[in-house]
């Protein structure tokens, strides 16, 4: 067996947790997946799995060779890709994780051109709402909105999302509207933090070019998007949440902008892979297609 096909079986059984699944993903018998891994812990001397009737997971060894794998796999199909001119030509699967809103508001509804102009690609979106291992889940690029931790992945911007700050009608007629950031002591903001930590909650407003924060009582957190908009369309207080995703429910008098002249900071939208592959061709024509359709909406 070709060398590279038994590291390709052994990422998936690494990705899958299981020899079963990623036989069934190649459409091979579950013996060609065990022989392949055999051969492979053959050659380099030690055990990749720890094997029990129950489950299967990678031993110091395996987790130390899978993103040398995936590297390198990563870039014999870049490498295979590059001349590729015809879109009918660009195939494959490319893995992208993004926030659920961005998903159901930006990409989905604009999926179909692509889909069309590349149809041998294989797209799948995930949408955890949780910063995922790219390495070990074997996804291609996220995109993430907001200001970036410090990463030895590439980032490429893509846009920029003002933010709202909106109630629900049922919120405002209990509470009332704020009008001055003094009355928001009166008020509740719903916080969104993906760390869920123990901070106060804070209203984050631009007064000219510098960033101020007016702490504010809270009763409820959340760290995906989905959440957060249903928060505030549930009335639950307060939420800064991007214009994109807040004009239709306004619009539809399901949610009211609320002291407009105290917009939060503009927040970045960017595209991120990992910095020691090349880019395959497949997520080329993506982050070219996806800057595209950002910087129009």
């Amino acid at each position: 067996m070709d060398k590279f096909e038994a590291m390709q079986r052994f990422v998936l059984v690494a990705q899958f947790g299981s020899f079963t699944k990623a036989a069934d993903a190649l459409g091979l018998p579950k013996s060609s997946i065990s022989s392949a891994i055999q051969g492979l812990e053959s050659e380099l001397g030690t055990r990749l799995f720890h094997r029990s009737t129950r489950s299967i997971t990678l031993t110091q060894d395996g987790e130390t060779y899978l993103p040398q794998c995936q590297v390198l796999l990563a870039e014999l199909d870049a490498l295979g890709s590059q001349f590729q001119r015809n879109p009918d030509d660009v195939r494959g699967v490319l893995r992208v994780d993004m926030p659920s809103r961005f998903a159901t508001t930006v990409v989905i509804p604009h999926l179909s051109d692509f889909l069309e102009k590349y149809p041998n690609i294989r797209l799948k979106i995930s949408s955890a709402d949780y910063r995922v291992d790219m390495i070990k889940e074997g996804i291609d690029c996220v995109i993430r909105v907001g200001n970036l931790d410090d990463s030895s992945l590439i980032a490429r911007p893509l846009t920029q999302y003002r933010s709202l700050n909106c109630v629900s009608p049922s919120y405002a007629e209990q509470f009332g509207i704020p009008q001055t950031i003094e009355e928001l002591a009166n008020h509740k903001l719903i916080e969104y933090s993906h760390s869920l930590g123990n901070l106060d909650a804070q209203f984050e407003y631009l007064e000219g070019d510098k960033v101020k924060q007016q702490s504010m009582p809270s009763s409820l957190a959340v760290n995906g998007t989905d959440a957060y908009l249903n928060a505030c369309l549930s009335g639950l207080g307060i939420a800064q949440i991007p214009v994109i995703g807040a004009e239709n429910f306004i619009e539809k008098g399901l949610l009211i902008p609320v002291l407009p002249q105290f917009e939060a900071e503009p927040m970045p939208v960017s595209l991120l892979y990992p910095s020691r592959r090349q880019p395959t061709k497949r997520l080329t024509v993506f982050m070219d297609w996806l800057q595209s359709i950002t910087q129009a909406t």
